[in-house]
């Protein structure tokens, strides 16, 4: 059994409106995108990283490699039209067994830590399939055509996160599982596993760091962050 990491790049962070996609912007001395790679290879936990990157893109990843990871063994594949498509190439990408242990990670959220990928491997080799999730912390209402419609319980309300981990066969399951059901644009992959009848087991998360740069705003919160 071998552990391996799914890094989905294929997003081109048009909400940013900056000139490349967010995971090549600059945070700190390095790329967004390489600040976790750094941390999957110093973990030593995992055999080998794929990318899903959108083509135009490729050569942006290659240079960032050979720049801040030389000698890294990293897979390069293509992204996909969603996410779910992007993950479904990653997950395609390898000659995997289906024992294999695999971390599936947003390229937008650097500050992963070891730790979460220790116990995330430890998880899902116990129980097959675990997420990273943390308790939010306002109250949750559900609106329709500007309309309340219910407030929600907040003590059983998370917010996920990633790396999301599990046994291949399961994952590779639940993603042609979708596909058979013409699912194909799931936001993340413990849903898809949840459809598929698999049990997840949650792992709490750090609500403060491990944040996702989706917004201008993320990024200067990301740049506090590394400065401390």
């Amino acid at each position: 059994m071998k552990h391996y990491a799914i890094i989905v790049a294929g997003g081109m962070g048009q909400r940013m409106g900056a000139a490349v996609p967010k995971q090549f912007l600059l945070l700190g001395t390095k790329p967004v995108i390489a600040w976790s790679i750094e941390t999957f290879v110093a973990s030593q936990l995992i055999d080998s990283i794929i990318i899903a990157i959108h083509p135009e893109y490729k050569q942006q990843l290659e240079d960032v490699i050979n720049t801040y990871l030389p000698n890294t063994n990293i897979i390069i594949t293509h992204g996909g039209q969603t996410r779910q498509e992007s993950c479904f190439n990653g997950l395609q990408a390898y000659n995997f067994s289906s024992e294999d242990i695999v971390l599936i990670h947003d390229a937008a959220r650097p500050f992963i830590t070891v730790s979460m990928i220790k116990q995330c491997i430890e998880v899902a080799t116990l129980h097959g399939a675990c997420g990273i999730y943390v308790p939010v912390k306002e109250t949750i209402a559900q609106v329709n055509d500007s309309t309340l419609t219910q407030v929600l319980p907040r003590e059983i309300l998370y917010a996920a996160q990633t790396p999301q981990c599990f046994q291949y066969s399961i994952i590779i399951d639940a993603h042609k599982k979708a596909l058979q059901s013409n699912i194909t644009n799931a936001t993340d992959d413990v849903s898809l596993a949840l459809l598929a009848g698999y049990t997840v087991k949650a792992i709490t998360g750090d609500f403060y760091t491990n944040i996702k740069i989706t917004t201008n705003e993320d990024m200067e919160l990301a740049k506090l962050l590394i400065k401390k």
